[in-house]
């Protein structure tokens, strides 16, 4: 049979493709449940793709795609649920002054040929200029091989979690150049769980994979060009491993199981900190303590994240222990502090004024497209309103509300920050970061100290002083509850479906969804 092109496919194709080559379970159409299991322990799982797109992990267009080739590519590393470092390629990788050493360990591609420095250079210039990695490699200036089993990459500073940047795919030096008899471009070469079959559209377990091989020997792909297809094979049961991050605050649900992965997904309220009122810490802490992000996270995500202790991820280790923030709200504290700015007592309509009988009002921008921030919005405001202070939620357009932001045009905004796996959070909470809209970090006191109103030490020093190597993430949480620049709410989950036959062995990361494949173990 004629190799199939992955651009352009017919109709016609894509049904025969959906029924050819990788069987081994007696089904008569996607949508049947019948065994997965032959009797040598031979599983074939059935997962979603799209056949117009490419494998290529650095230039595939498709989320669906990107994850899948996490099956056909392994990386140096992949973080786990607790953005720890999980060691796949790399034997070790040490991060010092401006470098970071990694050994990597004795492992082959798919056609036979080892592993070796050159291919991770290569791979990590591929990396460097794509859209799907490109930017988590902003730290890097260069890589070398120090020999056959070692690259050196050098950095612009010193970042102790620089490691958890590793997770690029490792390509086949020039594979990626290859193409099949019709001029096709194929996917490159790589040395993953399992290998590519273009030609009956399935992935088959890579026997010489280096690591664990489980029990799913074949990979059958169901092509779904557009959302609306996916979700109908989502929705009718057709696969077996579904994953869905919820950016959009819409799900597309699959009947069986789930596992939900950590994500490092910060929903915060933004701060205009050219606004006089919130110019005062108090009046920050104020807000803070009046809202109750457990509510948030079961009522405005449906559960679908976890209530911010403090800036870094609650299950970020380092930090755990010094992250202070409540999860349900604290009225007492709220009063407390605003009466420290002068509002004591309550009116008619129970806002919180001052001496001259004048309440907080505060406007707080949010994007209308988006279905579980608007709602947030709104239960934020509620919440706040029972603490006396008034919020007016003002709903835009996401142009609209972007062009607001840039312009300053706000008092609070709601907003979302994907934070790279290093956890650096100076885009959002450093005057001049890419997040970081209507954030005036205040200049520390000057040796003498009359500036009495100012941090002893600035949210930019201390930064500095963390990839100096002075400062460590617990210190640094602990200057950014201090002085909260802004205020963090939640960070969210992404969930995993996964079919029910599949008892037992199922993890995910944002890194890889795909994390446990090889443990994964079904009913007999």
């Amino acid at each position: 049979m004629k190799k199939r092109r992955f651009a352009a496919v017919i109709l016609a194709v894509m049904f025969l493709a959906l029924n050819c080559g990788c069987k081994n379970k007696n089904k008569s159409g996607p949508s049947a449940s019948s065994s997965k299991k032959s009797e040598e322990t031979s599983v074939t799982a059935e997962l979603l793709c799209n056949f117009s797109d490419s494998f290529d992990p650095f230039t595939a267009a498709t989320e669906l795609n990107r994850r899948l080739s996490k099956l056909l590519y392994d990386s140096l590393i992949k973080v786990d649920e607790n953005f720890e470092p999980y060691y796949c390629l790399a034997l070790s990788a040490e991060v010092k002054d401006k470098e970071c050493t990694v050994k990597i360990k004795s492992a082959a591609f798919t056609d036979g040929s080892n592993v070796t420095a050159e291919d991770i250079i290569y791979s990590y210039e591929a990396a460097k200029n794509s859209a799907a990695y490109g930017l988590q490699l902003y730290e890097v200036t260069g890589a070398k091989a120090a020999s056959s089993d070692t690259v050196v990459f050098s950095l612009s500073r010193y970042d102790r979690y620089f490691v958890n940047l590793l997770d690029f795919p490792i390509i086949k030096k020039n594979s990626d150049k290859s193409a099949d008899s019709d001029g096709v471009i194929i996917p490159p070469v790589g040395s993953g769980r399992y290998k590519a079959d273009t030609e009956n559209m399935c992935f088959i377990q890579n026997e010489a994979y280096f690591g664990e091989k489980g029990e799913i020997k074949k990979i059958k792909l169901i092509n779904t060009p557009d959302f609306e297809s996916e979700s109908h094979y989502v929705e009718i049961g057709a696969c077996d491993i579904y994953y869905a991050d919820l950016s959009d605050g819409n799900i597309v649900r699959m009947s069986g199981k789930r596992c939900d992965l950590n994500l490092n997904n910060l929903v915060y309220i933004g701060i205009n900190g050219n606004n006089e009122a919130l110019k005062n810490s108090y009046l920050r802490y104020a807000i803070s303590s009046a809202i109750d992000r457990k509510a948030v996270c079961s009522q405005s995500y449906y559960t679908n994240a976890l209530p911010a202790k403090g800036f870094f991820h609650p299950d970020f280790e380092p930090t755990k222990a010094l992250q202070t923030i409540n999860f349900s709200s604290d009225l007492e504290i709220t009063v407390e502090n605003l009466a420290k700015i002068g509002y004591n007592s309550l009116d008619e309509s129970g806002y919180r004024v001052n001496s001259d009988g004048r309440h907080i009002t505060l406007s707080l921008l949010v994007n209308s497209e988006n279905a579980s921030r608007k709602a947030a919005a709104s239960q934020i405001a509620d919440q706040l309103k029972e603490a006396g202070i008034e919020i007016k939620v003002i709903e835009k357009s996401y142009a609209e509300y972007t062009a607001d932001l840039a312009a300053g045009s706000f008092d609070l905004y709601l907003g979302e920050i994907k934070i790279l796996k290093n956890m650096d959070l100076s885009p959002l909470v450093i005057s001049g970061g890419s997040a970081a809209f209507g954030v005036v970090n205040p200049e520390k006191p000057k040796e003498g100290g009359e500036d009495t109103d100012k941090p002893a030490v600035s949210i930019e020093d201390a930064y500095n002083g963390y990839f100096a190597g002075t400062y460590s993430a617990a210190d640094l949480e602990s200057i950014l509850l201090t002085q909260m620049p802004q205020i963090p709410i939640c960070y969210r989950n992404g969930i995993l479906f996964f079919d029910s036959d599949i008892k037992s062995g199922v993890r995910a990361t944002e890194s890889d969804i795909y994390f446990s494949i090889e443990k994964y173990k079904y009913k007999k």
